[in-house]
């Protein structure tokens, strides 16, 4: 997983064609269960960057990603990414790996091919 620590980190996430962010607290118990399903989710999807962020640690940068995608915050929370527009969120016990994966194999087929040089 990939940590949000800077608006840079941010932006490296918005920038992806496809990547999950993952909004995580340390100290609530469901964030731990949700957190173990991005973990898991990890393994079905190894090619699809997982950004983290510690909500309570970087609160701040949490607000900044809720107003640059707009999505209202929460804790679990996790926002699919597709070039930087959310594709799909969810929250609480709504974060399972198999839903998330599946939701990630459906965008990308979507995603545009690019051309092949002559």
């Amino acid at each position: 997983m990939h940590k949000i620590a800077t608006e840079a980190d941010v932006a490296s996430a918005l920038a992806e064609p496809l990547a999950v962010v993952y909004k995580h607290s340390p100290i609530c118990p469901t964030s731990g269960i949700a957190y173990e399903e991005i973990r898991s989710l990890r393994r079905l999807q190894q090619d699809v960057p997982v950004y983290l962020i510690d909500v309570i640690q970087a609160r701040p940068l949490s607000r900044y990603i809720a107003e640059r995608v707009g999505v209202v915050h929460a804790s679990p929370q996790a926002i699919i990414l597709r070039a930087g527009v959310p594709a799909w969120h969810g929250s609480h016990f709504d974060l399972r790996a198999d839903i998330i994966a599946e939701r990630l194999e459906s965008l990308k087929g979507r995603l545009p091919m690019l051309e092949s040089p002559p």
